[in-house]
């Protein structure tokens, strides 16, 4: 049974992935003593999707948790005044959590061999959505409120706890379908706060191939986002805004191209020149370069044993990818266009209300360029050999998640006049090999 792997397709968990800061560690000499300058850690609530509950590796699991950017953030806040953080931990014996995917061999000619994990799971029962399980309650009150699936949308729904298994066991049976998430951040009277909400208003429109759900309307975006860190701030609290990195740069648009495709099928001895696909506007065409398949895509190339005169999938325009196998250009176009409003209107938020910013998309651009090595280590974008990305292709490694607590103490130092020591990342693991 792969539990709740499905619930990727059904909620489009990423938060998204978004996707990762890079900090490069130097060694310093005179290290300044930890200051919280003008903020006070002594009740810091994290909020956001899937990237700030630690998910990794299509699930949600114990080790995954205690690898969170905020908790790692949290120990160091401590050195300042910082108090307990408490997450939703998944309790030994059930440490498995929703299941996730483990990286179990490699084939003769080098390809992963990835493998559902179904043992000692927190599964408690079923939901009307197929392959979406409930999970063990966890009510007690916790300064991690991660939320994968959440959209900007979701913050007006009171009822969001009924429809989304992560957020409904962090809620007691009478809060379920009543209490909305604002509510249960705003109860936990937070002094300090990071927020990485809005990745999945565009990443789960992208892991679809632009199929479903749409992109959030940017000023529906703004709107409710504004109102929400509105009323934040209202009860005092300072805190640090992320915004959203361009998903199409993730492992999970860029490890099976156009150009790789075509290679592996000729050399494999195929006479193919072209990879055909179906767009979002039903037009089927040769693909380029600027068309990203997703990595989930499967039987490229592959005959349908029912219609072989077709031809083979993808290299036949009779049999093209599906419309969800591929993020077409087009559709590129959009997804970008949507992050870059939602960070003008995340900035514009921050600002107005005097919070830090953590901004990711020039570092991305950097790391893209591989020019971010870790204690000799070089750090990029790819997939399982990266470091970064977990085996989803969407979230993070351990030391990928290093890297963003980094960037928030980076982004709390500079607005607070704090002083937090950032992290050694190369003392948290990448994909664990076999």
């Amino acid at each position: 049974m792969n539990t709740n792997m499905n619930v990727n397709k059904l909620i489009g968990i990423t938060g998204a992935i978004f996707t990762v800061f890079l900090y490069s560690c130097k060694p310093s000499i005179d290290l300044p003593q930890p200051s919280r300058g003008t903020a006070d850690f002594s009740n810091y609530i994290a909020i956001g999707n899937s990237l700030t509950a630690g998910y990794a590796d299509g699930g949600l699991y114990r080790e995954g948790q205690i690898n969170s950017y905020p908790n790692i953030i949290a120990g160091q806040l401590k050195a300042a005044g910082g108090g307990d953080f408490v997450q939703p931990l998944f309790i030994i014996g059930q440490e498995n959590g929703s299941g996730y995917l483990r990286l179990t061999g490699f084939t003769p000619t080098g390809l992963p061999i990835i493998t559902p994990v179904t043992t000692n799971l927190a599964i408690r029962g079923t939901t009307p959505y197929p392959g979406v399980y409930l999970l063990t309650k966890f009510t007690d009150p916790v300064n991690n409120l991660g939320v994968p699936g959440i959209r900007m949308s979701d913050l007006v729904d009171n009822t969001y706890g009924a429809k989304n298994p992560y957020f409904e066991r962090l809620e007691t049976d009478s809060e379920v379908g009543v209490k909305g998430y604002p509510q249960k951040v705003l109860e936990r009277k937070a002094t300090f706060f990071t927020s990485w909400l809005g990745n999945n208003d565009a990443l789960q429109f992208a892991l679809s191939g632009g199929t479903y759900p749409p992109l959030t309307p940017p000023a529906a975006f703004a709107q409710i986002y504004t109102g929400f860190i509105g009323q934040l701030v209202a009860t005092g609290a300072k805190g640090v805004l992320g915004t959203i990195p361009n998903v199409t740069q993730i492992a999970y648009f860029n490890t099976k191209t156009v150009a790789n495709i075509i290679a592996a099928a000729q050399a494999a001895g195929a006479n193919v020149h072209s990879l055909y696909i179906k767009t979002g506007t039903g037009q089927t065409r040769a693909a380029t370069n600027a068309d990203l398949i997703v990595l989930t895509a499967d039987s490229i190339g592959v005959s349908n044993p029912t219609n072989p005169q077709i031809g083979p999938k993808g290299f036949s325009p009779y049999n093209p990818m599906k419309n969800s196998d591929v993020l077409d250009s087009a559709e590129v176009g959009l997804t970008v266009a949507a992050i870059n409003s939602y960070n003008s209107a995340i900035i514009q938020i921050a600002t107005a209300n005097k919070l830090g910013v953590m901004d990711i998309n020039a570092v991305l651009s950097k790391i893209q360029q591989g020019n971010y090595v870790i204690d000799g280590i070089p750090l990029n974008l790819g997939f399982i050999s990266g470091g970064v990305f977990s085996l989803d292709g969407v979230h993070l490694t351990p030391r990928g998640y290093a890297l963003v607590a980094n960037q928030y103490i980076q982004a709390i130092n500079a607005t607070y006049n704090a002083s937090i020591s950032p992290v050694n990342p190369a003392a948290y693991r990448t994909v664990k090999l076999p």
